[in-house]
């Protein structure tokens, strides 16, 4: 005898062909609370859902269930698409495990029916069975998936879910990648193979899912492909291979309210900001949520929680050691400004060595009390004779030099008995300077301090060079930016240290500068200094 859930199971048996509906009535996740529920999209999930296209780049606030969504999307499409292969990678091993623990959950209880249930609960239950059964081999008479390990599920239809952190090699149906700003700032080279390995194995047939709340500034793999699928907005029509962009803000959750509470008066002018320029209007819970929030997330509240792209992408690092001079400084226009080349006043380069690492140089002029940061240039495991080139180039352009500014090893003599002095004269680079040694890291560092005070830097400072595969190195101004301390576990101290990055050699070429003015070696303006260029 057929039982009334039964029947109504074969009612919404055709209800099988649609994709949307099933994705609001036959999985299960489990909630914030860690309590179950049977996942229906919330407005972020849903205007995602509907504009979904070949390459995807999903900037986010936290917490608004865009991973979740791609999970079960990725379940659904491997339950019903026979042969669909779809990759995971996260920006680390258990994060990925993680994700894939979810899409387990959710098949695992497909044919769940809660206690007390009624006839629709029960009758979905029937059909999530009938799924699962369809899905996986027969074992004393209960579905089992045929592979159940901690890195691939797959279905006995030829569909899977796989893992990794780079997902080189092999052909996708889908790709969902997570966290690729966090990659990029801790692990920048496996965030290149991401995109060139992981992206690119998903054909133009394919689909690729990539979400992130960002970190690491205006640098790095997520920023640059956040910006092109930003530009791609202007463009009527996208082909397969351009990312389509989407912005989900902390605002788009209505869950971040606090009702009842007052929002108090800290952030009313950001609050009139963002409706001024944005157009939004938040009430008065909203704005009670992000005020309490933000007293415990502080600068990380940003990033975690942009209301804009910019915002995101307009972060201050944690522990970034030039913030608050950088923040003053591009609140008062003094970053990216286009001022002109001043033919009279002092030339100086200021420099970090490397051997086989990276070196920095700062091309500076001081003019009545004011700090030109002109132009910056950094690269890797290239000769001095690369550098000494630079320097000749600059010297056209812009005319001879009154000082270049070596740190305190420039003096150090090789195996051969040459030191980066005598190296550099030789290939006649003359007027050069060496820095004496600063005993204290944080001396010299709070002398850069001060000179950011009454610092401006030109718009070349804000564009990092092409390395010989195309992608962009970061600028002297992101360099700059993300110079932060290290933490104790990593500095090897209980004293906080700068970390010793990508980003150190052209803040260390910056404090060569403001070390070698503490010594009064900067030559007051007032000789002529013939000069050849002006700066466009």
């Amino acid at each position: 005898m057929t039982t009334s859930y039964q029947q109504l199971a074969e009612c919404l048996r055709g209800r099988l062909n649609s994709p949307l509906w099933r994705l609001n009535h036959l999985y299960w996740i489990e909630n914030k609370q860690g309590q179950m529920q049977r996942f229906s999209m919330n407005e972020a999930q849903l205007r995602l859902h509907r504009n979904l296209w070949a390459r995807n780049a999903v900037l986010k606030a936290r917490q608004l269930g865009i991973s979740t969504y791609v999970a079960i999307f990725m379940l659904d499409s491997c339950l019903f698409t026979p042969g669909f292969h779809a990759g995971i990678v996260d920006k680390t091993l258990p994060d990925a495990e993680l994700k894939l623990e979810k899409i387990r959950f959710a098949w695992e209880h497909l044919d769940y029916q809660p206690p007390g249930s009624g006839a629709q609960e029960r009758a979905l239950a029937f059909l999530g069975g009938l799924v699962k059964q369809h899905s996986a081999e027969m074992r004393n008479g209960s579905p089992v998936l045929p592979t159940d390990a901690r890195s691939r599920l797959a279905f006995a239809n030829g569909s899977d879910v796989r893992l990794g952190t780079t997902m080189r090699g092999g052909t996708l149906s889908l790709l969902h990648v997570s966290e690729l700003a966090h990659t990029a700032v801790h692990a920048p080279r496996r965030a290149r193979e991401v995109l060139t390995g992981a992206i690119n194995s998903v054909p133009l047939s394919g689909r690729v899912i990539l979400e992130s709340t960002h970190e690491g500034g205006r640098f790095g793999v997520n920023y640059e492909l956040m910006c092109r699928a930003m530009e791609n907005r202007a463009r009527r029509v996208l082909s397969p291979l351009d990312f389509r962009f989407f912005f989900f803000s902390w605002f788009d959750n209505p869950e971040y309210a606090l009702p009842g509470e007052s929002p108090g008066e800290e952030l009313r002018e950001y609050f009139a900001q963002l409706e001024a320029e944005q157009g939004v209007r938040l009430s008065p819970a909203q704005q009670a949520w992000y005020a309490r929030m933000s007293r415990t997330m502080g600068a990380a509240m940003r990033w975690e929680y942009p209301s804009s792209p910019q915002e995101a992408f307009n972060i201050v690092q944690e522990g970034a050691i030039y913030a608050a001079q950088l923040m003053r400084l591009r609140e008062s226009g003094r970053i990216g400004a286009d001022f002109p080349f001043h033919p009279h006043a002092p030339l100086y380069s200021a420099w970090d060595l490397g051997m086989s690492d990276h070196t920095a140089i700062w091309l500076v002029q001081v003019i009545g009390g004011q700090i030109y940061w002109l132009q910056h240039y950094a690269a890797n495991q290239l000769p001095l004779e690369h550098y000494a080139g630079k320097i000749r180039e600059w010297e056209r352009e812009f005319g001879p030099f009154t000082a270049h500014f070596l740190p305190h090893d420039a003096a150090h003599r090789d195996p051969h008995g040459q030191s980066y002095v005598a190296s550099l004269a030789r290939l006649g680079i003359k007027a050069v300077r060496v820095v004496p040694r600063t005993t204290d890291v944080w001396r010299g560092i709070n002398d850069l301090r001060r000179l950011l005070e009454y610092s401006w830097f030109h718009r070349n400072t804000l564009l990092g060079r092409l390395d010989p595969t195309g992608h962009r190195e970061p600028s002297g101004l992101d360099c700059l930016e993300n110079y932060r301390t290290a933490p104790p576990s990593a500095s090897g101290s209980c004293r906080e240290a700068p970390l010793h990055d990508a980003f150190s050699h052209s803040a260390d070429a910056a404090r060569t500068f403001a070390e070698a003015a503490s010594h009064g070696f900067l030559t007051p303006l007032g000789s002529h200094r013939p000069s050849r260029a002006r700066m466009e």
